[in-house]
């Protein structure tokens, strides 16, 4: 099946059935969740490609805590997808939780100079416990100075990848206003490789990393 061959040259991963599993790590580097993503159907779309992947969430303990399905597309020079890098704050907690995201998309141009600015986003997050049918947090990310930081090679137990490192700021309001700052890698032909979440005084607060990845 021909797509556009711009989509060949995107940061994500394309190829119906590649499998990557992301780790979380809290701020002692030890391990919170798990997220196995694969790439269940490509699909074409106007001059461009449509995906969608298959996403389950385990705890510590291997205890599956979610079930959902992610869509991207890619169009235009640019790839636009659903959060895929949520940190540990947005995550199921228990199988009784229930989290949806929605709002914007976030982009990603297939070509990426050092110092460029990318869209800004407004996500919200909505997490429920599915026993009480009571909702227990319901706050907006904005998502804003996004801007490529630069290059750099990052190593993870998935092997050796060449990333675009991509630098930005969230702010919400939780028991006041607070500000979040985040760094991720993205690998062509991958998608997300590794991301780190930062408190407004620099300290790491969470961790996500590439562990594994079948194509």
């Amino acid at each position: 099946m021909a797509f556009s061959q711009d989509c060949n040259s995107g940061y994500f991963a394309f190829k119906k059935g590649t499998r990557m599993q992301l780790t979380s790590y809290d701020k002692k580097d030890k391990i919170t969740a798990t997220m196995n993503y694969e790439v269940k159907d490509v699909q074409p779309d106007g001059g461009g490609i449509k995906l969608v992947f298959a996403n389950e969430t385990y705890d510590a303990k291997g205890n599956l805590l979610a079930k959902s399905d992610v869509s991207g597309q890619c169009a235009n020079g640019e790839f636009t997808t659903d959060v895929r890098n949520l940190s540990s704050d947005m995550m199921p907690k228990s199988a009784d939780m229930e989290v949806s995201v929605s709002g914007d998309q976030l982009v990603y141009p297939h070509a990426l100079t050092a110092g460029q600015k990318l869209k800004d986003a407004s996500i919200t997050v909505k997490s429920s416990m599915k026993s009480l049918g009571m909702t227990i947090m319901n706050t907006t990310f904005n998502i804003i100075d996004r801007k490529v930081a630069g290059f750099e090679t990052v190593e993870t137990p998935a092997g050796k990848f060449d990333c675009v490192k991509i630098s930005y700021t969230t702010s919400f309001k939780f028991m006041g206003n607070r500000t979040a700052k985040s760094v991720e890698y993205v690998a062509k032909g991958v998608g997300l490789v590794k991301s780190e979440q930062y408190d407004d005084k620099d300290r790491k607060q969470s961790s996500l990393l590439l562990t594994k990845l079948e194509k």
